[in-house]
């Protein structure tokens, strides 16, 4: 045998042995504490648990029944039956820190790609994207509090985040509940919702939102200028609605607040 096979033999013996026991004998306790102490001190106001935490493969990091939220309302959490981070190893060697995540929850999955801006004195923007589809979005108790109303249904769409924020979804076969009756209903049962939206400078862009029922289709565009209590959000929206026991379409302009909304129809 060469010398240099034996060199990379011997290479790919030493790795392999300690990938074992990084594996075998990962401490996963002492990451467990760092991690909880590094988002004590950089969040405060928030809380974070999880069941475990290993390695996993291809290399990267996986935790368990995770559960995020904040000190001054604990129901009202984010919960994540699995997390992985695995390192995209090549964007290191370019010059960029980047990760990919996938994540269980609600029924659903959630797969993004992030990069950090590089080392140069000029960095482009962090970019990233996530993908997740099939979240059954009435077990988010955060979405509930945050919405002060039940909505029903499972999401899917793509977040793109370069600078500025975009996102397309939909939400298939749920309802949408109202805080005053409309035209006899206490909630809109629909098929599908359909969304556009850009966010910039805290101004939430609306360019499609379309609702499609068996007894109602709605569609509006418009801004809702966000504030730190999603409920106080400002809205700023109009379109018009086709009701189908009535045989005719509705203009409608909705302003006030997230919490308070004040429908006018023309």
């Amino acid at each position: 045998m060469s010398r240099k096979k034996r060199i990379l033999l011997y290479t790919l013996f030493c790795i392999g042995v300690l990938s074992f026991f990084i594996y075998a004998r990962f401490p996963g306790k002492v990451v467990e504490n760092y991690i909880l102490a590094v988002a004590a001190e950089s969040y405060p106001a928030a809380f974070l648990s999880f069941a475990a935490v290993s390695p996993s493969l291809p290399p990267g990091l996986k935790l368990e029944n995770i559960t995020l939220g904040f000190r001054e309302n604990p129901e009202a959490n984010i919960r994540v039956e699995k997390f992985t981070v695995m390192p995209r190893l090549l964007r290191y060697i370019s010059g960029r820190s980047a990760f990919t995540v996938n994540a269980l929850a609600y029924g659903g999955s959630l797969k993004a790609s992030v990069d950090f801006p590089s080392f140069s004195l000029k960095p482009p923007p962090a970019k990233a994207e996530i993908i997740f589809e099939g979240l059954s979005i009435e077990k988010c108790a955060y979405l509930k509090d945050k919405l002060g109303r039940t909505v029903t249904g499972k999401l899917g769409g793509t977040f793109i985040f370069s600078g500025d924020s975009q996102l397309d979804f939909t939400i298939q076969k749920g309802s949408y509940q109202l805080l005053e009756s409309l035209f006899g209903f206490e909630r809109l049962d629909f098929n599908k919702v359909e969304g556009q939206v850009t966010l910039k400078g805290g101004v939430l862009r609306i360019a499609k939102l379309r609702l499609t029922g068996d007894k109602i289709n709605c569609s509006l565009k418009g801004e809702v200028t966000l504030k730190s209590d999603l409920k106080n959000s400002e809205i700023n929206l109009n379109g018009t609605m086709e009701i189908a026991n009535m045989g005719k379409k509705i203009s409608m302009l909705i302003t006030g607040t997230m919490g308070r909304v004040q429908t006018k129809y023309i």
